[in-house]
């Protein structure tokens, strides 16, 4: 698929939005917090999909020990989904590469890829977000750690503490050690606020 009529006029509307572009992925810097706009396409090349995000620097340093990427890639993101999820809840494709398409892509972006980044601005939109799409039931840790970072951070301490303990039960090796690390640095931070 050629994704070229698609970008061009992704550039359009997310450079008049504050968007800068690395490649098939956008960022703009909103207070602390990073929108991620990216295009992906499929494995064997002939279809294209849309995937949001947005950033919480603060977030991101507990769960992985490190700063965010100056440029970020969506799934660092603290919240992300999928165009598909956004409309419908189900996968959306794009097959064609005609300049329809890259219309039709764009629209979709500006009617709900772009709302959902701009409410994504608060520690509070994003716990919500996160539970809205249920992470607490499925089995992959970052989101999940991401919500019990989330709660720490607006004062559901004891929440993200159980929250936190029932996943590093849930885990094995490397997540499970994740988990713990993720704990650890929670309760530094937690002695170091005043109180």
């Amino acid at each position: 698929m050629n994704t070229k009529p698609v970008v061009t006029q992704m550039d359009q509307l997310l450079g008049s939005l504050g968007f800068t572009r690395q490649k098939m992925t956008w960022n703009r810097k909103v207070g602390l917090f990073v929108d991620v706009v990216d295009l992906q396409p499929s494995k064997t090349g002939d279809a294209l999909t849309v995937n949001a995000g947005v950033l919480h620097p603060g977030v991101h340093k507990v769960c992985w020990g490190d700063d965010a990427p100056v440029f970020v890639e969506e799934p660092t993101c603290t919240v992300r989904a999928r165009i598909g999820q956004l409309l419908d809840g189900k996968d959306l494709w794009w097959r064609d590469d005609g300049e329809n398409v890259a219309s039709e892509i764009v629209e979709q972006v500006r009617a709900h890829v772009v709302p959902f980044v701009d409410r994504m601005h608060s520690v509070e939109a994003l716990a919500k977000q996160l539970k809205c799409f249920g992470v607490t039931k499925q089995k992959y840790p970052p989101p999940i750690i991401c919500l019990a970072v989330l709660m720490w951070e607006n004062g559901d301490v004891a929440g993200a503490n159980a929250l936190l303990n029932e996943l590093r039960k849930q885990t094995l090796g490397a997540w499970q050690t994740k988990v713990a690390d993720v704990i650890e640095r929670l309760a530094r931070l937690r002695s170091q606020r005043p109180q």
